[in-house]
C-alpha cells in the first residue's frame, strides 16, 4: 500500500489498467536448514588498539615537542639569559604543561586500553586488535612507572626533592 490509499479508500483502477501482481510468498524455511551465525563485532578490540596507539603517538609526540624545546633553548640560551626571559619561561612553562598532560593522559589510554583489551580477548570481540591494545598499554605503563620512579628517586627534580 501506498502512502495515498487511506486518503482514497474507494479508489478503484480504471478498466484496462495495469494492476501489479500480489507479493510472491516466502517459501517456509526447511527444518534442517543450519541456523545463520551473527557475525561478532570487534569494536572493543579495535578501540583498545586505538587507544593503546594514541598513548604511544602521544608519548613520542611530547618527547619529541620536549627535545626541540630543549634545544631550541640550549642553541639560544644567550640570548634567553639577557633579552628575552619572559618568553623564554612561558615557553618553559607551556613544555612542563605539556608534558603533565601527556604523562596523565598517557597513563589514561594505557589504562583505558588494556581493560578494553582484555574484555575484547576474552569476549571475542576483535581478539587480535584487543591484544595489540593490551600490548601498547602495558608498554607505556612500564615506560611511565620507570620514569616517574627514575624522577622521584633521582634527587634533582624540582618541588620533589628539596
Amino acid at each position: 500500500m501506498s502512502g495515498t490509499d487511506d486518503l482514497f479508500p474507494n479508489a478503484t483502477p480504471l478498466p484496462g489498467a495495469a494492476v501489479p501482481p500480489a507479493p510472491p510468498v516466502a517459501a517456509e524455511p526447511a527444518v534442517d536448514a543450519a541456523p545463520t551465525v551473527a557475525r561478532r563485532r570487534r569494536g572493543l578490540g579495535a578501540a583498545a588498539f586505538v587507544l593503546g596507539l594514541l598513548a604511544i603517538l602521544g608519548d613520542l609526540i611530547g618527547v619529541t615537542v620536549a627535545l626541540f624545546t630543549l634545544l631550541g633553548a640550549i642553541g639560544n640560551l644567550g640570548q634567553l639569559l639577557t633579552t628575552n626571559v619572559d618568553n623564554s619561561l612561558g615557553a618553559f612553562l607551556g613544555v612542563i604543561i605539556l608534558e603533565f598532560l601527556v604523562f596523565f593522559g598517557g597513563i589514561l589510554f594505557a589504562v583505558l586500553a588494556v581493560i578494553l583489551g582484555i574484555v575484547a580477548a576474552a569476549r571475542n570481540r576483535g581478539r587480535v586488535l584487543g591484544v595489540f591494545g593490551v600490548i601498547f598499554g602495558l608498554v607505556v605503563l612500564v615506560t611511565h612507572v620507570v620514569l616517574g620512579i627514575s624522577l622521584a628517586t633521582s634527587g634533582t627534580v624540582p618541588g620533589v626533592t628539596s
